[in-house]
């Protein structure tokens, strides 16, 4: 396999004109042709990559399937999912068909509910699939047979699950106009995933960010109204750790648990703040001046990665020290729910590109058909919408 990187030069902010007609000083000149040098080099490389050769072996052919315009579609594990809302020309009834990646076997067709959006996950032998729905109708979430598509249970609210865990947390969203998925309310309820029986409840008495922890144990962070913030143990319920953390802007992407630490975005002194914090204890290890208002924090390969529109950069959990930058390139877009896997529409002989970030640079593995923007990642397949009425598959090897 031919591999491609594309390399990208930090060019800085300093882009404004002078506050003055004073005449430059020599580090500014310097610094302007340091700019107008790196600028070459970005578009050099930037035209290197669209006008050689697409590379190959990365990405392979699959099958396709023939969907109902209109339909929405998500992935799981080695399942592609299609939903069918049944409002559709041929006025079939609302269903939810199963096929398998990436040679677009059909699996199994059952009857479901339509939902504007979908999350799933495989657990085991279960699929567990959030559904949200349209306005007024809170999201539900189901687990079904992977084999079957029988409905093993079924219950109101999201349930938020973690890596090698049977154990999700069942959790009641707030609607607001800061968006769906930041807060929750009412109680969280610990759920096995395979019988739905709820193992223990912590009843919240108000608003609150909820994240389940990986680890050994696993465990439970809840950030309260008042910032305090308490650990949980997963399979019990047990209080193990408890703190006070600064007032900043708590959501699902903020703070993010990695490794030992609690890192965490907040306002301090005019600007940003990211701040790591042990646990279980919460206190504080290490702080650094940074971040913006708009960032998610999340985990890229056990590092804590400020995820901006501009720019990513990663951060050692354990002492936040920064490990490496990375710019986002200008026509590049992450995959839905997929931010390592990035397509670059009409970028080789009016083909897509597509790319996975490989640390602080982006690895092209190879080119997708004219026009394909909508594309789900699963954990070895991809499928986009080559047509209204049509999916196109193909294999990831990396």
């Amino acid at each position: 396999m031919e591999s491609r990187t594309i390399a990208v030069i930090e060019l800085g902010d300093d882009r404004g004109l002078p506050d003055d007609d004073s005449p430059p000083s020599p580090g500014s000149r310097r610094t302007a042709a340091r700019w107008r040098a790196g600028l070459l080099l970005v578009l050099l490389l930037l035209l290197c990559v669209t006008a050689a050769s697409p590379p190959r072996g990365a990405l392979l052919p699959g099958g396709t399937v023939d969907v109902p315009a209109g339909s929405t579609f998500f992935v799981a594990g080695d399942l592609l999912l299609v939903s069918v809302g049944g409002n559709g020309p041929d006025g079939g009834s609302p269903n939810l068909t199963a096929y398998e990646l990436p040679t677009g076997a059909r699996r199994w067709t059952v009857p479901a509910d339509p939902a504007g959006r979908h999350f799933a996950d495989l657990v085991g032998d279960v699929l567990l699939i959030a559904e949200v729905g349209a306005v007024g109708r809170g999201p539900v979430t189901t687990a079904r047979s992977v084999r079957t598509g029988e409905l093993r249970w079924r219950r109101p609210g999201r349930v938020l699950r973690m890596p090698d865990s049977t154990i999700g947390l069942g959790v009641w969203e707030v609607r607001s106009l800061s968006g769906a998925g930041r807060r929750v309310e009412g109680a969280v309820e610990a759920v096995d995933l395979v019988t739905g029986r709820v193992r223990w409840r912590l009843p919240l008495s108000s608003t609150a960010v909820v994240q389940p922890v990986s680890g050994d144990p696993p465990r439970v962070l809840v950030v309260h109204d008042n910032v305090t913030a308490e650990l949980y143990d997963l399979d019990t319920g047990r209080l193990v750790g408890v703190g006070r953390l600064p007032p900043a802007d708590y959501a699902q992407n903020n703070p993010r648990v990695i490794g030992e630490r609690l890192v965490l975005r907040h306002p301090h002194r005019g600007g940003f703040a990211v701040t790591g914090y042990d646990l279980p204890g919460f206190t504080t290890r290490w702080s650094r001046p940074g971040g913006r208002a708009t960032e998610a924090i999340r985990d890229c390969g056990g590092l804590a990665c400020l995820d901006g529109e501009s720019q990513v950069i990663a951060l050692d959990p354990e002492t936040g020290a920064e490990r490496w930058t990375r710019a986002r390139p200008i026509g590049w877009h992450s995959i839905v729910w997929s931010p390592d896997v990035m397509i670059r529409p009409d970028a080789y002989e009016g083909r897509t590109l597509l790319a996975v970030a490989d640390g602080e640079a982006l690895r092209i593995i190879g080119t997708l058909p004219t026009d394909v923007v909508d594309c789900r990642a699963g954990a070895t397949a991809l499928a986009c919408r080559t047509a209204p009425n049509q999916l196109g598959l193909w294999r990831l090897r990396t």
